[in-house]
């Protein structure tokens, strides 16, 4: 079975300000784990959900995991995400599709955040 992961930014109008996100896409691809790695963008930014979802079917994925590159479930997480995914779902009934918890809530986060913390003690 064919997979893809999309890491699923909000965007900024930051030109700059996708380095994170490309990188992190880049690390998940060189892992091996997924066939398909991808990364878009809700707003402001190109490319966007709908283009980068198109994109996988159209290479094959067969599954689609979706992991929302988010720190806190705002509005985007909990009321855009799921809309999207919905439609995603009816336009490609075929495609397994599925979303993680959102990047934020990862029990890692904790050890992230003392790891930044300790750098500057």
């Amino acid at each position: 079975m064919k997979k893809a992961v999309i890491l699923l930014g909000h965007g900024s109008r930051n030109v700059d300000a996708d380095g994170t996100i490309r990188r992190v896409a880049s690390e998940v691809k060189g892992s091996g784990g997924f066939e398909i790695v991808a990364y878009a963008f809700l707003q402001y930014m190109k490319p966007g959900p709908d283009e980068v979802l198109e994109q996988c079917v159209k290479e094959g994925a067969e599954m689609i995991v979706v992991v929302p590159f988010f720190l806190q479930p705002g509005a985007h997480v909990t009321k855009d995400l799921p809309a999207l995914i919905e439609k995603a779902r009816m336009q490609y009934p075929d495609v397994g599709i599925t979303v993680t918890e959102l990047v934020g809530s990862h029990p890692l986060m904790t050890d992230i955040v003392l790891e930044l913390a300790k750098k500057h003690n």
